[in-house]
C-alpha cells in the first residue's frame, strides 16, 4: 500500500508539472498581445511602471484620456487602467493588482464618472483575467466580481475550459486579438470612428445608478487615497447633448457626485456641457469621443489639472 501511494504521488507530481507546462503554453499567446483587453495586465505584470498619474474609470477612460497628451503638458508620467465595460467594483480590483505589482505610489488619480458608475460590473471581457490568474493575489481580488473557483487558480488549465475558441483565434492570429491598429498606449487606445446614433436612438431615459455596495467601496477606496495622500480628481468627462438630455434627474447626480467629493476631499471636473457635447464630429457614440474629440478632450484636462492641482 506504502508503494502504491508513493508511485501514486509521483505520477500526480508528474501530471501537475505536465499541466503547468501546457498552462504556459496556452497563456503564453495573450501575454504577448499589446491590444485591449490584454495589453494593460501585460503591462502591469511584465514591465516596472513609474506613473504620477493614474488614469481610473470605464471605457470612457481608457478611449478619452490620452496619457502621452497628459504627460507632454505636464512633464509627468501618466498611465489609463481604464475599463472597459466594468464599473467600480471591477476598476478598484484593477487599481489594488495594479499596486500590488508597481510599488510605486501615484501623486494623482484622474477618476472618470458618468452615470453607471456605481452599478455592479457584469463580467465584460472575463478572459483578460486567465493568463494571469494563477497569481492568488489576482484571484482573491476578481473572485467574487467574476465567479472565479479555487480550480480557476490552482489547477493548471482548468480556467481555459470554457474558452476554447478564443484559443483558437489566439493561436490562428485571427483579427479579434491582433487588432494591430488598436494597439494599447500606456493603456489608452486611440479609436478613429465614425459617429453613430443607432443606441441612443433606441434609448428613452437613462436613470443614474446608486448601489450601496458599491458605494460603500468606492469610498473606501476614496478614504485609502486620502490617507496615502492621494489627490483624486472625478472627472465627468464629454457627453453628447442629446444623450445628456435623457438622464432622468440630471441634477442629482451631480450632487451626488459632488457631495461625494466633498466628503472625501476630491476636485469635481464635470465637462457635460463642454462644448464637445454639443457636435457628433467629436464623437463615435453618444458616451464615447473619437480620435479627435479625446485629443482636444485630454488638452483641456491636463491644462485644467496643471492650473488647479499639480500646481505647475
Amino acid at each position: 500500500m506504502k508503494k502504491f501511494l508513493s508511485r501514486f504521488l509521483i505520477f500526480c507530481i508528474i501530471l501537475y508539472l505536465l499541466g503547468l507546462g501546457v498552462d504556459w503554453c496556452l497563456s503564453r499567446p495573450f501575454k504577448k498581445l499589446e491590444s485591449s483587453p490584454f495589453g494593460n495586465w501585460n503591462d502591469i505584470y511584465q514591465k516596472e511602471m513609474k506613473n504620477d498619474i493614474l488614469i481610473m474609470g470605464t471605457s470612457r477612460a481608457y478611449v478619452q484620456i490620452n496619457p502621452r497628451i497628459l504627460d507632454s503638458i505636464l512633464q509627468m508620467s501618466s498611465y489609463n487602467l481604464g475599463c472597459n465595460g466594468r464599473t467600480v467594483d471591477s476598476q478598484i480590483e484593477k487599481y489594488k493588482i495594479y499596486r500590488h505589482r508597481q510599488k510605486y505610489k501615484p501623486q494623482l488619480i484622474l477618476y472618470e464618472l458618468y452615470p453607471g458608475s456605481l452599478d455592479t460590473s457584469n463580467g465584460y471581457e472575463k478572459i483578460q483575467y486567465l493568463p494571469y490568474l494563477q497569481d492568488p493575489y489576482l484571484w482573491w481580488q476578481t473572485r467574487k466580481t467574476d465567479h472565479f473557483s479555487f480550480a480557476d487558480c490552482f489547477i493548471p488549465c482548468w480556467r481555459y475550459l470554457d474558452y476554447k475558441e478564443d484559443l483558437r483565434s489566439v493561436y490562428k492570429k485571427d483579427y479579434f486579438y491582433k487588432q494591430a491598429q488598436y494597439t494599447l498606449y500606456k493603456g489608452f487606445v486611440d479609436y478613429d470612428k465614425p459617429w453613430d446614433g443607432s443606441a441612443l436612438a433606441k434609448i428613452d431615459t437613462i436613470h443614474y445608478l446608486k448601489n450601496p455596495n458599491i458605494l460603500k467601496q468606492f469610498e473606501a477606496f476614496l478614504d485609502d487615497c486620502h490617507k496615502e495622500h492621494i489627490q483624486v480628481v472625478f472627472v465627468l468627462a464629454p457627453y453628447y447633448i442629446e444623450a445628456t438630455k435623457k438622464i432622468y434627474d440630471l441634477d442629482g447626480m451631480f450632487k451626488m457626485y459632488q457631495d461625494l467629493a466633498d466628503k472625501h476631499n476630491c476636485l469635481m471636473l464635470n465637462y457635460f456641457d463642454d462644448a464637445l457635447c454639443y457636435d457628433t464630429a467629436y464623437f463615435y457614440n453618444a458616451t464615447h469621443l473619437n480620435r479627435t474629440g479625446a485629443t482636444l478632450f485630454s488638452i483641456q484636462l491636463a491644462e485644467d489639472v496643471k492650473g488647479v492641482v499639480v500646481g505647475h
